[in-house]
């Protein structure tokens, strides 16, 4: 089998190759040059063969930003990159405990804050790609009124245009207001986020990016006992779902989540917009058996798992891979035969962590920690697959930072 993410190895690790923009670099020398370089670098996505990642950038003194890029996952090179300029409104910060995914995003690019021991981040869940319409034109944003406290959505351009979408208070006496979890409908016409009133109850809305940006309620509920919860859109017509760690599948009818009191879980998508919790929604909690963590989807059916605590009993799947067949799942606590696939990887004692699955869920990415030193892999996702290690420049700089949010 052949992996076209290692072709173009050179050896050795990011340098001024592997940035287009580097004063003098080869990889700009190659092309047409100067400002005619920079503007082919903030073109359209392709629609296939691209890595799509994230990262953010929150200076001491300086707006933070936002830029998208995509990766030529053969050679490495920076194809296409998008910056947006975070309004000093927008809630990036942990500090404003006002939920986004945008707080998700910037975690760890504050000043003075270094990154985890345990490497990069798994792959993004669904809300992450979500902060972006379809195209990476727009972010959807949450703002907030530093006096008030009062919270609204809305989105900005990558010419650092803000469209606020919540309007003011008005003279009205009422409850503060407190939209969050801002994430973009993929047609690009509408932003959708929560509001939680004082019991705890959660509405599920959105607000249309034309005409006077009312808001329409699309789902409501209970919302007790969901730390951690985000919001994620799925199908046409858009439903949104609240749910910790949720992730679709690729045709919309299943989401894997973590769900209190029952733990890692797969729930049918319900037909309208909804909270993943223990009751309301059809879920089968993943059989212990399977320790299944799961890392994201490779069919319409088929789930990536990783170790639930991060080890497992089984010797031969110590920080590997496997899969889980949902649609093998009876709701029991049993394990169905013929659901759980062989270990992926050979078994080791690195810590490993999936970065990216490919948009056909026949290979994955994964970032592999061997003391304080990480490398990355690619390989199959079948069972007894040989992983390769990628040593193309450019590699390292495109994975080690921030969240991959598509492999397509």
């Amino acid at each position: 089998m052949l992996f076209p993410l290692v072709a173009g190895c050179g050896g050795g690790h990011d340098d001024a190759d592997a940035d287009p923009g580097a004063k003098g670099s080869k990889a700009n020398a190659g092309r047409q040059g100067g400002s005619k370089g920079a503007g082919r670098a903030s073109g359209d996505f392709p629609d296939r063969d691209v890595i799509v990642t994230a990262s953010c950038s929150v200076p001491a003194s300086n707006p933070a930003g936002v830029t998208v890029t995509g990766w030529d996952p053969t050679t490495w090179k920076r194809t296409v990159s998008r910056t947006f300029t975070v309004p000093a409104e927008a809630v990036v910060a942990e500090a404003d405990d006002v939920a986004s995914p945008l707080v998700e995003l910037c975690a760890d690019n504050f000043p003075g804050v270094g990154t985890s021991e345990e490497g990069p981040r798994a792959v993004a869940a669904t809300r992450l790609r979500q902060l972006f319409d379809k195209d990476f034109s727009r972010m959807a944003v949450v703002l907030i009124d530093r006096e008030t406290e009062a919270t609204g959505v809305g989105y900005v351009d990558t010419s650092g245009k803000l469209t606020r979408l919540s309007g003011d208070q008005g003279e009205g006496f009422g409850d503060t207001p407190k939209e969050e979890n801002a994430v973009f409908a993929q047609d690009g016409r509408a932003v959708w986020f929560t509001e939680k009133d004082s019991s705890d109850r959660v509405r599920i809305a959105s607000r249309s990016v034309s005409g006077d940006h009312a808001a329409t309620e699309q789902g409501s509920g209970d919302g007790r006992y969901m730390d951690g919860a985000g919001l994620a859109l799925v199908g046409d017509p858009v439903r949104g779902l609240f749910g910790e760690e949720v992730r679709i599948s690729p045709d919309g009818r299943k989401a894997t989540a973590f769900i209190t009191w029952k733990g890692y879980s797969v729930a049918d998508v319900p037909q309208g917009s909804a909270l993943l919790k223990a009751e309301g929604v059809k879920a089968a909690r993943t059989p212990f058996d399977a320790d299944c963590h799961p890392y994201g989807w490779v069919d319409d059916r088929t789930v990536l798992c990783g170790p639930r605590l991060g080890d497992t009993e089984d010797p031969k799947r110590k920080n590997s891979f496997w899969t889980l067949d949902t649609s093998r799942l009876d709701g029991t606590a049993d394990l169905p035969k013929g659901a759980l696939g062989g270990p992926i990887i050979p078994a080791t004692d690195r810590k490993n962590t999936v970065r990216a699955i490919s948009q056909d869920g026949k290979q994955m990415i994964f970032a592999s920690l061997q003391g304080t030193r990480h490398d990355f892999f690619v390989s199959a996702i079948a069972p007894g697959a040989t992983p390769k290690k990628i040593t193309a420049r450019g590699a390292d700089r495109a994975l080690s930072v921030g969240d991959v949010l598509e492999w397509r």
